[in-house]
């Protein structure tokens, strides 16, 4: 018995810290990346080229929300939506410098929600970065965020800018800052 006394101890020790580390990666796993039951069903759709080109033009009754950064003389953006047939059509316009690694996502978190659900990547043009989607008004309000990514998951890395998509009491849509 006594030659086994002093491995008691560390044994003991490292099945605590194998415990405690199971049980944080449990807990990770099981919270990142899930869309919560606030935005189960929130069905981020793809624009056509027609509808695409009328929003990054202004072709229609388009509101602007201007995107808040941290970084206001490095990074500057702002949405344009429109609300029509029950969908908000909206694009992410966006002045960021150039990465040499990694790429610029957008995020979407409907109300009431607590996790935000991935959108689309940011793509380089000659207006700076642009993107578009349309998602349902039941969503609304909508806050939108751009962060920039180094790996393709389903985690925030950086954010860059944020901005919040709001609805008002009228029939109609519209943005209040």
């Amino acid at each position: 018995m006594k030659k086994f006394l002093p491995f008691v101890f560390p044994a003991v020790a490292f099945l605590i810290v194998l415990f405690l580390a199971f049980r944080w990666y449990s807990l990770q796993s099981e919270t990142n990346g899930q869309i919560s039951s606030n935005t189960e069903g929130v069905q981020i759709e793809d624009l056509t080229e027609s509808e695409r080109d009328s929003v990054l033009s202004g072709v229609g009754d388009f509101e602007t929300v201007v995107l808040e950064s941290e970084e206001p003389e490095t990074a500057q953006g702002q949405v344009r939506y429109e609300v029509q047939d029950d969908k908000v059509t909206f694009s992410v316009m966006s002045g960021l410098p150039q990465l040499e690694a990694g790429f610029y996502q957008v995020w979407l978190k409907g109300q009431g929600s607590e996790v935000a659900a991935r959108a689309f990547r940011l793509e380089f043009s000659k207006g700076g970065f642009l993107g578009t989607a349309a998602v349902s008004t039941e969503v609304l309000p909508l806050e939108v965020t751009v962060t920039r990514e180094k790996t393709d998951d389903n985690q925030m890395e950086a954010v860059v800018l944020q901005g919040m998509v709001e609805e008002t009491v009228e029939a109609g849509m519209e943005i209040d800052q």
